[in-house]
């Protein structure tokens, strides 16, 4: 049931039978002379649709029974097929593309928004369509955070381990007008996205070499990186692979600060697909079991206040062997 336009509907689905549908009252009609009945229960997702829609809905159908089917959706999606594979593996390509370019848009740029305008020029060239769907209300489907230096340290309303001083109170995330500096830390988070499949990724860049202190807490979060994704296979437990990324942080000294500061995430990696918050998240007291074909964003990342972040974020798929990186673009500090 389509509301407009009906005609690029039929062109562009794979659905046979595709009707027009001019507003919800139609909607019992429809539903009896296509099926013959009406429905007894309804399935609705619960944690996207709008209130008013809602009400909507239990004022056409009374005597329906309406039920919550986003775990089900979300968990139907978590685990991927070989096509949805293979559309996130092109977006994973066309990311690894845009790092490639990185150190020469860097070297051009003066501003965090100099950056990424460049990046999103070069995105945009390659086909990605402007929007990163998100699942989380209130979260806007942006491309993701550029930010430099201690601009990057700075907490704001983002639901990740990073935010950022923004454009200003109306937009209080990513990139801002502040110069980037030499010698500090400059984070690229920025998704690509294929035929609408999302590849989330992460890379450290910097005008000129940066303290020690940076190297080291980038190497544990390689150290994660890879302690997770050897873990990560099917019957194992998200939790746990959290709790042990968290170990391995305090190990080193850096719990405080690890995925955030002042007020850290309680993740360290998250499902990608249609949308670049899907299931399973990697959290604490997560009991999600993962399973075969499972694609995710691992991000360990580490935020030195006032001073900048440092970090790595790759796609992986879970196979029986660990998990294995769609992304080819190497995860060492790049110092240009």
């Amino acid at each position: 049931m389509v509301r407009k336009s009906l005609e690029r509907a039929k062109e562009d689905s794979t659905i046979e039978e595709i009707v027009p549908l001019k507003g919800f009252s139609q909607l019992p009609d429809l539903l009896e002379k296509h099926t013959g009945s009406l429905p007894k229960r309804l399935g609705l997702e619960m944690d996207t649709i709008p209130a008013l829609f809602y009400r909507t809905y239990r004022q056409i159908f009374p005597d329906v029974e309406i039920v919550d089917i986003s775990p089900l959706i979300l968990g139907v999606r978590m685990v991927k097929s070989a096509y949805e594979v293979s559309c996130i593996t092109k977006a994973a390509g066309m990311a690894d593309r845009m790092y490639e370019k990185v150190p020469g848009f860097l070297a051009e740029s003066k501003t965090e928004t100099d950056l990424a305008l460049r990046v999103e020029a070069f995105y945009r060239s390659k086909g990605h369509p402007g929007v990163v769907p998100t699942r989380v209300f209130n979260n806007y489907p942006i491309y993701g955070h550029i930010m430099s230096g201690k601009n990057a340290a700075v907490p704001s309303s983002s639901g990740g381990p990073t935010g950022g001083r923004g454009l200003g109170p109306h937009f209080s995330q990513g990139a801002g007008i502040q110069q980037i500096g030499r010698h500090e830390p400059v984070l690229v988070d920025y998704a690509a996205n294929v035929e609408g499949y999302i590849a989330d990724q992460t890379r450290i860049f910097s005008l000129g070499n940066l303290p020690e202190k940076f190297h080291h807490a980038h190497n544990v979060m390689l150290e994660i990186q890879e302690t997770l994704t050897e873990k990560g296979r099917p019957g194992v437990r998200a939790g746990d692979l959290y709790n042990s990324a968290l170990k391995i942080a305090e190990k080193a000294g850096l719990e405080e600060g690890f995925m955030g500061y002042p007020d850290p995430v309680p993740f360290v990696g998250h499902g990608v697909g249609l949308e670049i918050d899907e299931w399973p998240i990697i959290s604490r007291n997560s009991d999600t079991i993962l399973k075969e074909d499972m694609v995710m964003a691992l991000e360990p990342k580490f935020v030195f206040p006032g001073q900048g972040v440092v970090g790595i974020e790759n796609i992986w798929v879970v196979t029986q062997q660990g998990m294995i990186k769609l992304n080819r673009f190497p995860d060492g500090i790049f110092e240009c």
